[in-house]
């Protein structure tokens, strides 16, 4: 289920967490005959579980001999090896009867190393040190079947205590490459370090604003009251769940946009959108009270203050009373101004680049477009810091 959650577990106050994925999965239904097909299954499968990794998904080990072997080829390797010990693993799972000897045909080119290394870098990770093709700077060239890796000095230690791995373990070694990977990721924040005077209630605010204005397809909006939400909760020790802002919620199982859960219980959802059509999905809300038993529900929409209905009391009374159920429906802009009166300039500042962070999340979102908008219109907000 691509969904991220947000408590007090972890590293940091922040860390993030993946539901939990089903292991060795790409053990299953395999090639025999490898080929340039298998090639380009291989990297797209190692840079899905990178992915996974990046959102948090848990590790589990290899033997302590082969995980010390992957970590020396790690530290000692170059960018190149690293990289190219990582599509490896990968392929040895796609084609179990590879001797993991023969350097595989294809693996130069758009759809074998480059494919992994311009995946990687996309994706901001440095363990491969930015590098191209690492087929090519390994000498892989011409004839490929007359290259032996356990021949080639940077791999003829790794080749000798891994080979003997059986079907299990190769799964876990290939997880363990992927984990070490994903680990390396280095992503500058779009809001360094600043001092209180920068992050004011009125300069907070006009941030919030020019963000939510943004055309992002409700990602930026989203995520924005996430993070914000996140920070606010986490003295009361309630962690706080979203998931990609498109996913159905009924596939997705989620109550809502936006989840809060107390000791693992689900206490209250949240709905937020920039468009009009929550007016008539009303009865969908009250459906999902009842599916999961809440007692309130929220609604976080665009324009709500400036509707003719929805801005006066009276009127919503007389709108929501059909339902019988406590659903909320507050302006999107109400909540951020709350936000920015409420939390302190740190929490602020952790709060716009989590939103950055599941931005940048490609089981959340990954739309590179929209990331340069937020990070452009942080960085427009700055330029004017007085």
């Amino acid at each position: 289920m691509s969904e991220r959650q947000f408590g007090e577990k972890g590293a940091t106050a922040y860390r993030l967490h993946w539901a939990r994925a089903t292991h060795g999965i790409f053990a299953l239904e395999v090639s025999v005959d490898g080929g340039r097909g298998a090639i380009k299954t291989a990297v797209d499968a190692a840079l899905a579980r990178v992915d996974d990794f990046v959102s948090g998904a848990e590790v589990k080990l290899p033997s302590a001999a082969y995980r010390r072997a992957i970590d020396t080829l790690l530290e000692s390797g170059s960018g190149s090896a690293r990289t190219a010990a990582l599509f490896f693993a990968f392929y040895w799972l796609e084609v179990p009867s590879w001797d993991f000897d023969t350097v595989p045909i294809g693996i130069r080119g758009k759809s074998g190393d480059k494919l992994l290394s311009e995946g990687l870098t996309n994706r901001s990770i440095t363990l491969h040190n930015a590098i191209t093709a690492f087929g090519e700077n390994l000498g892989f060239k011409g004839n490929v079947r007359k290259s032996m890796i356990s021949q080639h000095r940077a791999f003829s230690a790794f080749v000798s205590k891994i080979k003997s791995a059986d079907l299990n373990e190769r799964s876990l070694i290939a997880d363990y490459f992927a984990q070490r990977f994903a680990e390396s990721k280095r992503e500058a924040t779009p809001l360094p370090p600043v001092s209180s005077s920068v992050l004011t209630f009125a300069r907070a605010k006009e941030l919030f604003y020019a963000l939510e204005g943004l055309h992002t397809e409700g990602h930026v909006q989203q995520f924005l009251i996430v993070a914000l939400l996140a920070v606010f909760r986490r003295p009361q020790r309630i962690k706080v769940r979203t998931h990609h802002p498109h996913a159905a919620d009924r596939s997705d199982d989620a109550a809502g946009d936006i989840e809060e859960l107390q000791d693992d219980t689900l206490v209250r959802a949240y709905e937020v959108t920039v468009r009009d059509d929550w007016k008539n999905r009303i009865s969908n809300f009250k459906s999902k009270m009842d599916r999961f038993g809440l007692k309130k529900y929220t609604i976080i929409a665009r324009g709500v203050n400036s509707d003719s209905t929805w801005s006066e009391p009276a009127k919503v009374v007389l709108a929501l009373e059909p339902y019988g159920r406590d659903i909320a429906v507050i302006d999107i802009l109400d909540v951020l101004n709350f936000f920015a009166a409420e939390l302190s300039a740190e929490d602020l500042r952790s709060a716009v680049n989590l939103t950055y962070e599941m931005l940048s999340d490609r089981k959340l979102s990954g739309r590179h477009e929209f990331k340069e908008k937020y990070v452009e219109t942080v960085r427009q907000w700055l330029d004017v810091t007085p």
